[in-house]
């Protein structure tokens, strides 16, 4: 499976908890796959908004921080009503009502039935102890699901697990490494160029070793 359809695929649960949650039960696939590509070009203009602004801001170190990601968003049109700089320093105070009105979704009901039906908050009955009260991620609980031991070694060196520790690749033939494999084949080449250039300097007659001699 190529990257893009990888994240592709996991992006697909996401949008389906979110469809129950807006009170959709069923869809169709080709309509989940829109859905999943417009979310997915949403979150990759986010991330390049935010890298574009860290890379601005403070060159020296470009790793978007929290005021980034804020203006990817305002960028981006999510934090809504918003005055435009300008008008701010106009008006002499800076509106804050485009973030209050995010806050307000991420800590609402709306954000809240989200994270019930992903898992991460205790639906109404549910008898839970008090260390669990914040469930696992559905990636994490597939992953146990689909591995019996419960190990994270058969996902290392994937997308889903750890990065897998870096051994040298032995090529065939005895080379410790691949620069070593590679400076061993431009010294077979030119080895040979010299030999080739050597046979045809030296003369093919005898009128011609007679004329060299003179």
């Amino acid at each position: 499976m190529s990257a893009p359809n990888l994240y592709n695929a996991l992006l697909r649960p996401p949008i389906i908890q979110i469809l129950r949650a807006t009170g959709f039960h069923s869809t169709r696939p080709s309509v989940l796959d829109t859905l999943v590509d417009i979310a997915a070009r949403y979150i990759l203009l986010l991330a390049s908004s935010a890298a574009e602004h860290a890379i601005n801001s403070h060159p020296d170190e470009p790793v978007p921080d929290l005021e980034d990601i804020r203006l990817a968003l305002q960028d981006a049109g999510a934090l809504r009503p918003q005055l435009r700089e300008m008008e701010e320093l106009w008006q002499g105070e800076e509106d804050l009502r485009g973030i209050e009105a995010f806050l307000s979704w991420f800590t609402g009901p709306a954000n809240r039935e989200i994270r019930r039906i992903a898992g991460f908050v205790p639906s109404q009955g549910d008898v839970i102890e008090a260390e669990s009260l914040e469930k696992e991620d559905y990636l994490t609980s597939l992953k146990k699901k689909h591995s019996k031991t419960g190990e994270e070694s058969r996902y290392a060196g994937t997308v889903l697990g750890k990065s897998a520790e870096e051994h040298p690749v032995v090529i065939e033939g005895g080379y410790p490494s691949i620069r070593d494999w590679g400076l061993q084949i431009k010294y077979r080449e030119g080895s040979s160029e010299s030999a080739s250039s050597t046979v045809s300097s030296v003369p093919t007659d005898l009128s011609e070793m007679e004329e060299m001699d003179v």
